[in-house]
C-alpha cells in the first residue's frame, strides 16, 4: 500500500498541477477536440489489451508458452489497430465536421506501436505484486508526460500538446517497463497456447469494450449533438469527478485486484476483508461527494477558473451519480478475479446499453439533462450489482445496510459545516482560496469526529497503520 499509494498520489499531484496549468492556456474547443479523438483512440487501445493483462494477473498456471502466446496477440491487436485508426481518422474527423480530430486521432497511433512492447510485461510485474516497481515506472511516465504537455502549450501547440503528453509518457513507462522486466520473461512470440489465451479474452476483453464504450458515450454524442466546446465543459465536471478515483480508488484497485486473484487461487475471497474495504471506500467517498456537490461552484473557479463555470451545476449532479456507483465499486473486480468473466460481460452489457439510449434521449435537451439521465441508470445499476455481489460473495444484505447506515450519517454529519457556510453567506465567499482551506479543515475534523463516534473500521485501520508505523519508527532506532 505504501508504493501504490505513493505512486497514486505523486502522480495525481502531477496530474493535478498539470490540469489546473492546462486549463488557463488551452481552450474549452481545444480539451472538446482531444477527448472526442482519445475516446476513439482509447477504444483501439480497448481493442488492443482485451483483457491479456488481466488474464496474465489472475491466471492460475501461468507457463512460459503462455507468456509467450499473450504477448503475440497483444502485437497483433496493437500494431493491426495502428493500422485500422490511421485509414479510420478522416472518416471520423468528417463525421465530426473537424479535421483536428483526425490530426489527433494520427498522431495517437504512434501510442499503438509502444504500448504491446511493454504492456505484457508490465502485467506481470503486477502480478508479482512489485509495487515498488510499478511506482517507479508510473511517476517516471508522469512526470515526463506533464513536462511535454506543458512545454508544448507553451510554444503554442494548442490541442496537440496533449498528444505530445500522451506519447512521451507511454514512451517512458515501456523503456522503464523493460529495466525491470523480471526475469524469464522473453519478448519472444508463441503461438501454441493462443486458443487458451483467447478463451478468457473474449470475454474480459468484450466486457472492457462495452465499459469503455459506455463510459466514453457522453463525450461521442455530446460533440455530435451540441459541440465540441459542450464535450470540454462536460469532461471537465468529469474530471474533477475523476479526483478521488485518481487518489484512492486505482491505487486500491491496483492492489486489490491482484489480491482477490490471489485469495481465489488459494481457495477464496476474505468475506470479512470484503466488507471491510467497502465500508472504507463509502466513508471516504460519500462524504467527498457530497460536499463536492455542494461547493462545485467555488471548487471549479478555484482549480480551473470562471472560464469552466458552466461545469459546476453539472458537477453537482455527478457527485449523487458517483455516490451511487462508489457502493458497488468492488463487484466487478470479485467477478472478473474469481473467473465470473461471463456474468460481468452480460452486466456491462446491460448497464452500458441504457446508459447510451439514455445519454441520447436526453443529449438534445442539454448538458444537466445528460447528468441527471446517467444518474438515473446507475441507480438501477447499484440495485443489479448489489444483488449479484451479495451472491457471488454469499453474504447477506444486511452487513451491508449497516455499513451504508453508518455512511449515510457521517456523510451528513461531515457536510454539516458546509452547509452552515452556504446558507450563511453563499458560495461567493468561498471563492477566496483561505475561506475554502479553512472550510475544509473545519471539514475534516468533523469527519475525524464522526468517524470515531461512528466506530468505523476504516478507523480501526488507521490505528493499526499508524502502529505498524510506529514500531517500524522504534525498530530502525533501536
Amino acid at each position: 500500500m505504501f508504493y501504490v499509494y505513493t505512486s497514486k498520489y505523486s502522480t495525481f499531484i502531477i496530474y493535478f498541477i498539470t490540469t489546473i496549468i492546462l486549463a488557463r492556456i488551452l481552450t474549452p474547443e481545444d480539451i472538446g477536440i482531444y477527448t472526442v479523438a482519445s475516446v476513439f483512440v482509447g477504444l483501439g487501445q480497448v481493442l488492443r489489451e482485451f483483457g491479456i493483462n488481466n488474464y496474465i494477473i489472475q491466471e492460475k498456471d501461468l507457463t512460459a508458452e503462455r507468456i509467450r502466446a499473450a504477448f503475440t496477440l497483444n502485437l497483433l491487436f496493437g500494431w493491426g489497430i495502428a493500422l485500422v485508426m490511421y485509414f479510420a481518422r478522416t472518416p471520423i474527423g468528417n463525421f465530426y465536421e473537424n479535421e483536428a480530430v483526425s490530426d489527433v486521432i494520427g498522431l495517437l497511433c504512434i501510442n499503438f506501436l509502444l504500448v504491446p512492447i511493454g504492456a505484457i510485461t508490465f502485467a506481470h510485474i503486477r502480478r508479482e505484486m512489485r509495487f515498488k516497481h510499478t511506482m517507479i515506472i508510473q511517476i517516471g511516465s508522469s512526470l515526463v508526460s506533464a513536462v511535454v504537455g506543458v512545454s508544448a502549450a507553451l510554444a503554442g501547440e494548442s490541442y496537440r500538446s496533449l498528444v505530445w503528453s500522451a506519447i512521451a509518457g507511454t514512451l517512458t513507462s515501456v523503456l522503464l517497463t523493460l529495466v525491470f522486466r523480471p526475469p524469464g520473461v522473453l519478448l519472444l512470440p508463441g503461438f501454441r497456447e493462443i486458443p487458451h489465451v483467447f478463451t478468457f479474452c473474449r470475454y474480459a476483453g468484450s466486457s472492457t469494450l462495452i465499459s469503455h464504450m459506455g463510459n466514453s458515450a457522453p463525450d461521442l454524442i455530446i460533440g455530435k449533438i451540441l459541440d465540441m466546446n459542450a464535450v470540454g465543459i462536460f469532461g471537465r465536471a468529469v474530471g474533477a469527478i475523476s479526483i478521488f478515483s485518481k487518489v484512492i480508488m486505482e491505487g486500491l484497485v491496483g492492489i486489490m485486484f491482484p489480491r482477490f486473484s490471489k485469495q481465489h487461487r488459494d481457495g477464496g475471497i476474505d468475506k470479512h476483508q470484503y466488507l471491510i474495504l467497502s465500508s472504507s471506500i463509502t466513508a471516504l467517498a460519500w462524504p467527498f461527494y457530497a460536499i463536492l456537490a455542494l461547493l462545485s461552484e467555488p471548487v471549479i473557479y478555484i482549480l480551473f477558473g470562471k472560464t469552466w463555470l458552466e461545469s459546476a451545476p453539472i458537477l453537482s449532479i455527478l457527485c449523487i451519480n458517483a455516490i451511487l456507483l462508489y457502493a458497488i465499486s468492488l463487484v466487478d473486480q470479485v467477478l472478473i478475479s474469481t473467473g465470473r468473466i461471463r456474468i460481468s460481460f452480460r452486466l456491462n452489457v446491460t448497464v452500458h446499453t441504457l446508459n447510451v439510449i439514455a445519454i441520447l434521449l436526453s443529449a438534445h435537451y442539454g448538458l444537466i439533462w445528460v447528468a441527471v439521465a446517467m444518474t438515473c441508470v446507475s441507480i438501477i445499476k447499484l440495485v443489479i450489482y448489489q444483488i449479484v455481489g451479495q451472491r457471488a460473495l454469499d453474504i447477506g444484505f444486511s452487513s451491508f445496510a449497516t455499513i451504508y447506515r453508518k455512511s449515510m450519517l457521517l456523510t451528513v454529519m461531515t457536510s454539516i459545516p458546509s452547509l452552515v457556510v452556504i446558507l450563511m453567506g453563499g458560495n461567493a465567499s468561498l471563492i477566496y482560496l483561505p475561506n475554502m482551506l479553512m472550510l475544509i479543515l473545519v471539514t475534516g475534523l468533523s469527519w475525524i469526529a464522526a468517524g470515531w463516534l461512528l466506530k468505523l473500521p476504516l478507523f480501526d485501520e488507521i490505528i493499526k497503520i499508524l502502529s505498524h508505523i510506529n514500531r517500524y519508527r522504534l525498530n530502525g532506532k533501536s
